[in-house]
């Protein structure tokens, strides 16, 4: 198989079997949605569920019946992370019949939507866009976050959710923690074969985005910094094939793994120069490096921004501090060149 050459098609190994359903879409520029039938002998596991609209729930039920798999035999579902565009299904199937569902411990009150976590996580938001000077950008996002919480029932998860943990293995795969895209990230790997089942650790253009987002305790995570940790921790793996959660199944993840670390000391370097010239705010950084793009994909960028800045300051290249009720930041020590 060429290197992001198959899109939908089985692929077979002995008595293991991955069955593809790749869902063209759109949805964030990504091209499709993709999630996966894998087969050990009489065992199936969907992982990860798609997004919730009836376009992609008729796809999903035509692909199974082209490849023969009726839906009460599908043992489990475990879902990657707790994002909407990997959980579509995923009561529809339920409802048809009991099946055991599974998911990171922290994705489980995400998943739940239970009240705790909605209103951490609104409080969180609100504080964090009021330090970093750009709550003005953040109105529609944090309407958004208002919005589920009052309307949870139509997000929400409702079969019981059953924790994974890191090492585990279950229905012939081992559960490996990925955080970076978001903290509850998760990969699948079936050591055998060296498939990787990788939700949105690395598509085969590479790095997704790495969102910032809060700890159980509801503290700032870095999402950079355990993206690089991540991607530390998966070479140690003989991975071949890697199906990921949008665009190609691909066979390259050394080189994708290569380019994304030289892709964030790039983008940590930009950050740091600007900051220099005297950008000191999210929002002057936001300007500088994107112009009008930082309005329009507010969410993504003040991401990238604040987990450039989170990590040049772990790594003693700018400090940060309160000005006013602002976060600036100032330059310790330029990269070398």
């Amino acid at each position: 198989m060429e290197a992001g050459g198959k899109v939908d098609a089985i692929i077979k190994t002995g008595n293991k079997a991955v069955y593809p359903i790749i869902f063209p879409s759109d949805y964030s520029g990504l091209g499709s949605i993709n999630c996966y039938v894998y087969q050990n002998g009489e065992d199936y596991t969907l992982i990860d569920a798609g997004i919730k609209n009836e376009e992609f729930e008729q796809f999903f039920y035509r692909k199974l019946k082209e490849y023969n798999i009726e839906i009460n035999q599908i043992t489990r579902i475990i879902l990657t992370h707790f994002h909407n565009d990997h959980i579509g299904v995923v009561n529809q199937i339920a409802n048809e019949y009991p099946i055991p569902v599974y998911a990171s411990e922290i994705a489980i009150p995400r998943l739940k939507c239970e009240d705790d976590y909605l209103q951490q996580k609104l409080s969180f938001y609100y504080e964090l866009y009021e330090q970093y000077g750009v709550p003005e950008f953040a109105r529609e996002r944090m309407a958004k976050m208002e919005n589920t919480l009052q309307n949870k029932e139509h997000v929400m998860i409702y079969p019981p959710i059953l924790k994974l943990e890191d090492g585990q293995a279950i229905g012939g795969l081992r559960v490996m923690t990925a955080p970076g895209h978001s903290p509850d990230s998760i990969c699948l790997f079936d050591e055998e074969t060296g498939w990787l089942f990788a939700g949105d650790f690395l598509l085969a253009t590479g790095m997704t985005n790495a969102l910032i987002d809060h700890d159980e305790s509801g503290d700032i995570t870095n999402p950079i910094s355990q993206y690089i940790d991540s991607i530390e921790k998966m070479k140690a793996y003989n991975v071949r094939t890697v199906f990921a959660g949008h665009k190609e199944i691909y066979e390259n993840l050394n080189e994708v793994m290569e380019k994304s670390l030289s892709k964030i000391e790039y983008k940590l370097q930009k950050v740091v120069s600007k900051i220099s010239e005297g950008n000191h705010t999210a929002k002057q950084l936001g300007d500088a490096i994107y112009g009008a793009r930082f309005a329009k994909y507010f969410t993504f960028i003040i991401s990238e921004i604040i987990g450039l800045t989170l990590l040049a300051e772990q790594r003693g290249l700018i400090v940060r501090e309160l000005r006013g009720e602002d976060w600036c930041f100032s330059v310790t020590s330029l990269i070398d060149q």
